[in-house]
């Protein structure tokens, strides 16, 4: 994906309200209760937006991929209420949060794309949900391969799909001995078809 260039409706924000940010491995992006600046659409790498409790805990609400946005949040917000740190090395760009609020309010084109694409994560995000239910490491693994989660190293995906890494390996393997699973390169398992 090209940097010069934010998908739709992103696209119509003004170079002036677009900052481009590239993040080394740990490097944070935002801090819980600063004040807001706006949302950001991930070019590159992994974002993991962490929430530390009460108890003082460290949560990992959500992990941004390419292609999405994050901090949507911060739209209606004056501080974020998470911190947003790179998993991977990432490239961000941050979007102006007055610009973006200026163009829902006249814009119905931006605003339907914009409502379309959050709810478009809203799915993604319940579907993950979904998954984490499900009990049988196996039976995680499997729709997780379906939905095409392994786009990382295993240890990655384990942790998107609150498995031990250990365990994935193992149930990787015993699915591969029993069929169910090729492994088309290391660390890459595909379901077999049929």
């Amino acid at each position: 994906m090209s940097i010069d260039k934010l998908p739709a409706p992103l696209d119509a924000l003004d170079r002036k309200d677009q900052v481009h940010r590239t993040l080394a491995r740990g490097e944070t992006l935002f801090v819980q209760d600063n004040a807001t600046t706006g949302l950001f659409f991930l070019v590159s790498g992994t974002i993991d937006l962490k929430r530390t409790t009460k108890s003082g805990h460290d949560v990992i609400i959500h992990r941004a991929r390419s292609g999405d946005t994050f901090a949507e949040a911060s739209l209606f917000s004056d501080k974020y209420h998470c911190t947003a740190i790179a998993a991977r090395e990432a490239l961000a760009i941050e979007c102006s949060r007055s610009a973006i609020l200026q163009l829902l309010t006249t814009d119905i084109d931006f605003t339907l794309t914009m409502a379309s694409r959050f709810a478009s994560q809203i799915q993604d995000g319940r579907r993950r949900v979904e998954l984490l239910s499900i009990r049988a490491a196996d039976e995680r693994i499997i729709a997780a391969l379906n939905d095409g989660l392994l786009i990382d190293d295993i240890t990655s995906f384990a942790e998107a799909i609150g498995l031990a890494p250990e365990t994935v390996y193992r149930t990787l393997a015993k699915l591969n001995k029993q069929g169910v699973v090729s492994k088309s390169a290391r660390g890459q398992f595909q379901l077999r078809s049929g």
